[in-house]
Parts: C-alpha cells; structure tokens; sequence
C-alpha cells in the first residue's frame, strides 16, 4: 500500500497508518509504537501481541502423527483459540497399527506445546486456548537453552551407543520431546511477533526447523541402537563423536561467528563422510544403518551455517 507524505512547517513530515492495522491492534491517540530504520524502509510495530482469533479444524480421517503435526503448525502460526472436530473417536497409529483414542493424541501432543490446555472437550470436539502471554523477551534465552539441550541431547546419544547404557538412551525421548517444545514455542514467537530486526525471522525460523529435525534423527537412532541391542565398533563410535563435534562448533560459530569455522565445519564434514565410506566393509549392516542415518546430520549442520551467514550479514 501506498501513503502519501504531509508536511508540516519546515521540519516535519507525516504519513498515516493504515486504519485496519491500528484497529487490529488497539492502537489510539497518545499511544507510542517502535520506528526501527532498515536502509530505505521503515519498520512499524507496537507492544501488543497479534491476535489471529480462533481457527476450527476437522481432523477425521488423520492417523495419529498428522493430528499430532496438524494442531503443532496451528499453534507456531500463533492461534490462541483452535477448535478441533473429529467424528470418530480413534484414528489409526501407522507405526504401531493400532488404535488410539483422539482425545489422548491431543492431549500428548498439548504436553508439548507451552501455554496451551484445554478448555473445553465433548464427545466430537474440543476447544484449546493459550494460557499465556507470548513476548519476544524470552526468544533469546530459549533459543541458547536449546543449543546446549541438543549438545548435551546428541552427547547422551554418543555415550550410551558407547557404553551400551541402555537407560541413558531411553532418556532421549523425553528430551527429544521438551526440545521439540521449545522449538515449537520459538517458532510460534518468531511468527506472532517477531524480533526487532525483522528480515532475520524467516533465518531463525529455519534454523530451528533443522534443529528438530536433527532431533528427530537422535530420537530413530537412539530407539534402533536399543532394538537392535548393538555395539558401538570402533570405527562407529569414532564417527558418532565427529559428528557430534560438528554440532558444537556450530553451535560456537552461531554466536560467535567467523570464517574460519565456517571452513572447519566444512573440511569435517568432508573428513566425516569418508570415514563413513571406508567404514562400508568394517562394521555391521545395521550399524552402519544408523550411521548412514546419523550422516543426514552434517547436511543439516551445512544448511543452518548457509542460513546462518544471513544473520550476519
């Protein structure tokens, strides 16, 4: 949209604001917002969290794990009110080819979405609401508590295929699971509010949708290690530790970044790829199975540095 400039004596010069957007956001007379300079535009915003209202959606006919990624993107979209209808009272567990009652999925997936319960639940819908006030002070502090639970998540992962600890890797599960809260919680703030620097959201955004992904890597390993009862060789234990040495430098480069880890994460990375192709011939199918898997990492890792050097620069 376009606005055109008033003048007002020598010095001053006005542009109106877009009469839906103040109303959106409750914004009157006497009110302050932010005016934030990025090169030739200018960056409105105000205090008050976007409200998007309610969102209903039919979610018959989805096995578990839609429903379960179905009501996880409404809720990073930022709704605070979604009602959901469903006209049978289980859907299908694809995994596990059984049934599971809906209300339950629901219910588990709301485990790990902050703020969110719900208010109201019948025979075929019910109704989740936030419990909380979304705002942009704790993006930061959330985002560096994830780094460090991914570090120390993937390090547990490194030491139980080490040491066969059978309970240290079902522990990566439930941590698996808070990750991917928090991750979730951050997404929805990027999307409902934002940073101050605006054009970094959609970078941060990706980056933490990389970082779930990784978790979820972690997770299938970890419960492959476990059902296959397998022994870490040599050749493997030493690949699992490279590649967990890869995420912690990343983790470095992306608050303190510099060049020169950009280049080591690389030449590892290659290093990395080559052991795994020596190690063809050395260690078990189903060892090199989940190495095979554990190697999908290093792309992700790649791809957060390129999105990372946008942040930068």
């Amino acid at each position: 949209m376009r606005r055109k400039v008033i003048q007002i004596a020598d010095s001053t010069q006005l542009i109106s604001l877009p009469r839906k957007w103040a109303q959106k956001h409750g914004i009157k007379k006497g009110d302050e917002i932010e005016v934030t300079e990025q090169g030739n535009k200018l960056l409105i915003s105000t205090q008050s969290t976007p409200n998007l209202g309610m969102v209903e959606v039919d979610v018959t006919g989805l096995d578990r794990d839609s429903i379960m990624f179905f009501l996880r993107a409404l809720y990073k979209d930022g709704y605070d009110e979604i009602k959901i209808n469903f006209k049978q009272p289980t859907c299908e567990n694809i995994r596990d080819n059984t049934n599971e009652n809906v209300m339950q999925v629901i219910q588990h997936e709301l485990s790990r979405l902050n703020g969110m319960e719900i208010f109201t639940q019948r025979e075929n819908h019910c109704i989740i609401r936030t419990i909380s006030e979304d705002t942009t002070k704790v993006f930061d502090t959330m985002l560096r508590r994830i780094f460090l639970l991914v570090a120390e998540t993937v390090g547990d992962l490194v030491e139980g295929y080490e040491k066969g600890n059978t309970a240290l890797l079902q522990t990566i599960q439930n941590k698996h699971d808070t990750i991917t809260m928090f991750v979730s919680y951050s997404q929805r703030l990027l999307n409902k509010i934002g940073t101050q620097e605006y054009r970094k959201n959609n970078a941060l955004y990706h980056i933490l949708e990389m970082i779930d992904t990784m978790m979820d890597l972690v997770k299938y390993n970890a419960r492959d290690i476990l059902k296959n009862k397998l022994k870490a060789s040599r050749e493997g234990l030493e690949i699992y530790k490279e590649i967990h040495s890869s995420f912690n430098i990343y983790y470095d480069l992306h608050y303190n970044f510099s060049m020169k880890k950009m280049y080591e994460i690389n030449r590892k990375r290659y290093a990395i790829l080559d052991k795994i192709q020596r190690a063809h011939k050395k260690i078990s199918k189903e060892e090199l199975g989940i190495l095979v898997n554990m190697e999908q990492m290093l792309e992700y890792v790649l791809n957060m540095v390129n999105t990372r050097v946008s942040l930068e620069y």
